[in-house]
């Protein structure tokens, strides 16, 4: 039997495609608050979908139209099918309010400058329940509660206040930045997190929001229709989360900008993603904003023409005398702790620890190693990597998380003694030879191997043995990496550390995982800190893949070992529980056979 709808029930349905979390209803707020030409836009939130509270200046809602505001499909952006061929504003499909009242109970109190008073609004699941005047700004403030009170079946799916809130936090730093001219105020809790200042300048506006190490020394874009800025090709994120696209002021998702970007560095980047925040103008009747509820999907109708553009501004600027890496590392020492900030983007050098008094050979855990580095042993021997850790200490404490199993070994074993150096190619590929095989190691591969079994050993002991720190290092986040500090500074509890809030978005380490120096401990929790896997919760399968994303530490491939080194790093990786792939699966080394020679001479 087929029936129609009523309201009721299709109102719910048309909200869950436009609302999906509260962030999305925070989304469509602050740009219908930008769209009313606002210059201050203040965002508080409770308990996430317990209380959102928007509240602008902008030119406000007449008494006479603000109940039409919140009937589905009404507008005032577009009156005609061809004005969705030049679309300038951020909202026009009229469904925001009609979708947010209809799974909330909702507040708004507007006025416009020609207005005496105000007009109040409430309303719950889309009825109206009272109307009022009252004294006002000019302005609009909607309050939103109990978001998806009447569709359990959304609410169940959110995720903590914590996660939800982070999500809202990281929303508005995006048009902060996108909208510099706008004072944004962003209140969790009652507690003010920022507060921009409205003057235009967009690269303070990145700086305030994001105090991290990479976002100090962006590189300025300026090209046909695209401005913005892009860190230089050595400094890179564990994830995509700072590459930000704005085309027209609009907030988008696009594969295409994401591929010009990284075209724009012309292969200079070998792992990671660069940081780029791309300002796009292009006329709106050559795109179109209409592919999805959300409006976060755009299409281009000469994609090459846009793509061009981007990789070419981007381009331009790294080829700028500015945009050279400069392999220096500067602290910036405090009386109670530093910070360390890379200067450059420069990801390793090929300065590795030795000692020629030592008997056992030293293996580089990562390849940038600086003297400035403040730990009381700077030096990690095969004996100390490998051993640094009592498997069978019992102190009587619980793990916090599942223990991760390493994947037990079932291929044939290879008798790591009886192989022999037989040389080093391409500074990369170490050949060893056992009877009438050689074995070709993947020095990177192998040493993701010996670096990542040793982070799960160290998660998975409850004797988590640390090496202090001379002075704490400091560790700047954004603020909505801040707002999940309960379950960072437990995660990274669990692997070693010894850190702790130290207000005002940042975190305070004293202590770090003994087969850590400074440099890789800081490295580390600032990968850990930037990664999108943080928005999924930290389980031991999430911890584990931030773990494996941590393999950036190892020695690169390029990075020329000596003898004594190659030495150890095959010592290390004979003792790994699964010496044949690295974490990511390739393999560590492959073997040639005598009889493999001879049939590709074609002798056989």
């Amino acid at each position: 039997m087929i029936r129609v709808l009523d309201s009721f029930i299709s109102d719910k349905i048309a909200a869950g495609e436009v609302i999906e979390r509260p962030v999305s209803a925070v989304k469509e707020l602050i740009e219908n608050s930008i769209d009313a030409a606002a210059s201050s836009i203040i965002v508080e939130v409770k308990g996430a979908s317990s209380y959102i509270r928007i509240t602008d200046n902008g030119c406000g809602i007449a008494s006479d139209e603000i109940e039409t505001a919140f009937l589905r499909h009404a507008t005032s952006k577009i009156s005609k099918v061809t004005d969705l061929d030049n679309i300038r504003s951020l909202g026009f499909r009229g469904e925001a309010l009609a979708s947010i009242s209809a799974v909330s109970r909702l507040t708004i109190v507007s006025r416009t400058k020609d207005e005496i008073s105000g007009t109040k609004l409430v309303l719950h699941a889309g009825r109206l329940i009272s109307r009022e005047k009252l004294g006002s700004n000019t302005g609009t403030t909607i309050v939103v509660e109990d978001l998806f009170y009447n569709t359990p079946a959304r609410r169940k799916f959110m995720k903590s206040d914590a996660r939800e809130a982070s999500a809202i936090i990281e929303l508005v730093q995006q048009y902060a930045i996108c909208y510099p001219d706008i004072r944004f105020m962003m209140i969790n809790n009652s507690m003010t997190l920022f507060s921009t200042d409205g003057n235009g300048d967009a690269a303070s506006v990145i700086r305030m929001l994001y105090p991290d190490n990479a976002h100090s020394s962006l590189i300025q874009v300026n090209g046909e229709g695209v401005r913005g800025y892009v860190s230089d090709p050595g400094t890179v994120l564990s994830s995509k989360k700072g590459q930000l696209f704005y085309v027209n002021g609009r907030l988008v998702s696009s594969k295409l900008i994401e591929k010009a970007l990284t075209d724009g560095y012309s292969g200079r980047i070998f792992s990671g993603f660069p940081i780029g925040i791309l300002f796009i103008e292009a006329d709106p009747f050559d795109l179109d904003v209409n592919i999805h509820p959300g409006k976060r999907e755009i299409l281009f109708l000469h994609p090459e023409d846009i793509s061009s553009r981007i990789s070419s501004a981007v381009s331009d600027a790294l080829n700028s005398a500015r945009s050279v890496p400069k392999p220096e590392i500067k602290v910036r020492e405090s009386s109670d702790a530093f910070d360390i900030e890379t200067i450059t983007g420069t990801e390793h050098d090929n300065s590795f620890v030795n000692d020629a008094d030592d008997k056992d050979s030293y293996v580089p855990l990562s390849g940038n190693t600086s003297a400035a580095s403040p730990v009381y042993s700077s030096q990690t021997s095969i004996k100390d990597f490998l051993g640094s850790i009592d498997r069978d200490a019992a102190s009587g404490l619980q793990h916090e998380y599942d223990e991760i199993q390493l994947p037990a070994n079932n291929d044939a074993a290879v008798d790591f003694s009886s192989l022999s150096y037989n040389g080093y190619v391409f500074d990369t590929y170490i050949i060893m030879q056992a009877d009438e095989t050689l074995y070709v190691f993947d020095q990177h591969a192998a040493h993701e191997r010996i670096f990542y079994e040793k982070l799960m050993e160290v998660y998975n002991s409850s004797d988590k043995i640390k090496q202090p720190l001379l002075s704490p290092i400091i560790l700047n986040v954004s603020a909505d990496v801040y707002e999940l500090r309960d379950e960072i500074l437990e995660a990274l509890t669990s692997i070693g550390y010894d850190i702790d809030d130290f207000g005002g978005g940042s975190f305070i380490i004293r202590e770090i995982p003994s087969y850590m120096n400074a440099r890789e401990a800081y490295d580390f929790a600032a990968a850990f800190c930037d990664s999108t896997e943080l928005s999924f919760g930290l389980n031991s399968t999430v911890v584990e893949k931030l773990i494996m994303k941590s393999c950036k530490s190892a020695v690169k491939g390029g990075d020329r070992l000596s003898d004594m080194e190659i030495k150890g790093l095959i010592s290390n990786l004979s003792q790994c529980k699964n010496p044949y792939s690295c974490p990511h699966g390739r393999p560590t080394f492959i073997k040639i056979t005598r009889y493999d020679a001879e049939k590709a001479f074609k002798r056989k």
